[in-house]
């Protein structure tokens, strides 16, 4: 039976963060550029966005859109990440191959008919965020097994899945307030559900005293987990000037709240008679506990501007910038949490498109930076460690678009993006490809 168990710095550090608050760190990043034209653009589209994923870039831009218009897509993702451990007592790797397709962006843009200048509407629902992701590791921990005031050595494997997202529902507008300005606003309610399940399980096979089949041969294994159900509503005005081939846009999305409402699990099994439990096991635990938790996350303000040349959709250059400072985030029921833990970011998108005659297409190129904003520790025991961050993440994409009559047309974006961290002894790289693909119906309006 295990007593007085205690965790090393590395087995909290693979556990994870405390799940009193383990939605923190997703809701602050993973974010999803929305629209296939915007991915293959490096999701610079504030000046330059010309479809209805204006009410994520920039909702005054919808006042561009001159014609009714249906928008629907799918996102496909594959991520990759492997882990080293390297120290004088822990040594091991780990990597996974995830991939998984799901909705991408739903949206309607309809003009009202006017005298003079724009008025548009639209309603749309965008997928901004992806949780989806699995994870495990095999190494061997000198120190692997702790209790008692004794230790000893064991084989660990741990293993991680997260699954979920989040959506956007947005109802904006947009109109003409002079020949060259027009002014925007959306109404965005954010939904989302956020999982994770995380096992630790150690299995020492000589035994206690170092000789196999003497009967105190020890396994344990720890389950960790919880769901989220997450919900927010944000209010972002927005601006757009234009004239000729030039365009400005700049967005100001106001602080959010995040309502969480968590539900939490916890079970541990335990066996010392030589019978080794798997990462799955299927037997009732010694003990277990199930809680739940509601709290609420104030995120900051975001700031958005940018700059586009030339005739969007056919032949345009644009670069954006985008500020957020989660040092002044909080969490209510652990205020200091942000502050500690989170750094300011910024972040530049630039993207290019053109026209090609011989193809009849128009092709896309971009880049974008993502920059991980959570530098730890995980955990509030001493001596945890922090996130330090070897490469940002960095994206390269690449995109292109085919009208095949007057109203239907056909663009798919793909960006791929590396970084790397390093947490103790532990040295994690990702990578991240993507597609969008969406199809755009659209119709003049009498």
């Amino acid at each position: 039976m295990k007593t007085m168990k205690l965790f090393t710095v590395t087995a909290a550090l693979i556990v994870g963060f405390s799940l009193g608050s383990h939605a923190q760190e997703p809701v602050s990043g993973n974010d999803i550029i929305a629209g296939a034209r915007a991915l293959g653009m490096g999701g610079a589209q504030i000046a330059g966005v010309n479809d209805v994923t204006a009410v994520i870039h920039n909702p005054a831009a919808l006042a561009r859109i001159d014609q009714a218009q249906f928008q629907f897509g799918l996102n496909i993702a594959n991520t990759n990440m492997k882990a080293k451990l390297a120290s004088p007592t822990q040594n091991g790797s780990g990597s996974v191959d995830d991939a998984n397709t799901t909705f991408g962006t739903f949206g309607l843009a309809y003009p009202i008919p006017t005298d003079r200048g724009s008025l548009v509407l639209a309603f749309a629902v965008n997928k901004v965020k992806d949780f989806n992701g699995s994870f495990s590791n095999e190494f061997f921990d000198q120190y692997a097994f702790q209790a008692d005031d004794e230790e000893w050595d064991g084989y660990v494997t741990e293993e991680n899945i997260e699954k979920g997202g989040m959506n956007i529902i947005s109802f904006a507008g947009a109109v003409d307030v002079s020949s060259n300005i027009s002014i925007g606003v959306s109404l965005d309610v954010w939904t989302g559900t956020y999982e994770i399940d995380k096992r630790f399980l150690r299995n020492n096979f000589e035994g206690v005293d170092g000789v196999r089949g003497t009967g105190d041969e020890e396994s344990w294994l720890d389950v960790d987990g919880g769901e989220d159900n997450i919900s927010a509503v944000g209010f972002k005005p927005s601006i757009l000037y234009f004239k000729d081939n030039f365009r400005f846009g700049a967005f100001l999305r106001f602080p959010m709240k995040f309502h969480i409402e968590q539900d939490n699990y916890h079970e541990e099994y335990t066996d010392n008679s030589g019978y080794f439990f798997n990462i799955h096991e299927s037997s009732t635990p010694d003990s277990s506990d199930y809680y739940g938790v509601d709290y609420e996350i104030s995120t900051p303000m975001q700031l958005g501007l940018g700059l586009s040349l030339g005739t969007p959709g056919k032949s345009s250059i644009a670069v954006d910038m985008i500020y957020e400072n989660w040092e002044e985030a909080e969490d209510v029921d652990f205020p200091y949490y942000f502050s500690d833990k989170f750094k300011s970011t910024m972040s530049w998108r630039l993207g290019a498109e053109q026209y090609i005659p011989i193809l009849d297409i128009v092709g896309r190129v971009g880049y974008y930076t993502q920059p991980l904003n959570f530098t730890g520790p995980r955990e509030d025991s001493y001596g945890a460690p922090e996130i330090d961050i070897d490469n940002d993440r960095d994206y390269i994409t690449f995109g292109a678009s085919k009208k095949f009559d007057e109203n239907i047309q056909i663009d798919v974006g793909y960006a791929h993006g590396f970084w790397r961290t390093k947490e103790s002894n532990r040295t994690d790289e990702e990578t991240d490809s993507r597609i969008y693909a969406t199809m755009t119906y659209t119709m003049p309006v009498y």
